[in-house]
């Protein structure tokens, strides 16, 4: 059974050295995207900006969750993979971005990048943010398709799509994510 929290103070004053700086880099990159371009279309003009609350809440989750993890299994401090498949689960259910559009410009009616930008901005941006924080230059050098290299962008988009459409739990997505540093055996 998960723990349920009546106050996040127990919680917050265990974790303070990862809570305070995780919710600041996360608040912080999220006001980078917010003042960001993507395919062609500035963040800010189709996005409220980011929602410190949920973003807070998307860190107090996490840290909830790793915290019953470190009750409960032999794990000191969880490694990266895990923190990034637990921000990335509870950063899609809290969607700490909300589109300010209600109705299509006019030039934008037919222009579906335009409207997938808009229904997965959270799911953007997260991509972005655990990409960043699973893959290593070792990574992106000598596991990912030696022979033609590090394709980001198709890992890019298949991790939005599965973020956006798929239904998963942060154990599923930290297992993929630790996917991404194995190498091919030679045998």
């Amino acid at each position: 059974m998960r723990c349920v929290y009546t106050s996040y103070a127990e919680l917050y004053t265990k974790h303070k050295r990862t809570i305070k700086p995780l919710t600041n880099m996360l608040k912080t990159m999220a006001e980078d995207f917010y003042n960001d371009e993507v395919s062609g279309y500035a963040i800010s003009d189709i996005a409220h900006p980011p929602n410190d609350i949920l973003i807070d809440d998307v860190v107090l989750n996490t840290m909830s969750d790793i915290d019953r993890i470190m009750a409960y299994h032999p794990v000191e401090e969880p490694i990266h993979y895990k923190y990034a498949a637990y921000l990335g689960f509870w950063w899609v259910r809290g969607k700490p971005f909300l589109c300010k559009q209600y109705t299509y410009p006019e030039q934008q009616k037919l222009d579906m990048r335009f409207r997938d930008l808009c229904t997965s901005l959270n799911e953007v941006f997260i991509t972005r943010f655990i990409l960043n924080a699973v893959l290593t230059k070792k990574t992106k050098d000598t596991c990912v398709n030696r022979d033609k290299g590090f394709d980001y962008k198709d890992l890019q988009d298949s991790l939005q799509y599965f973020l956006k459409y798929r239904h998963y739990t942060a154990q599923n997505l930290e297992l993929f994510l630790k996917g991404l540093a194995t190498c091919s055996l030679k045998r």
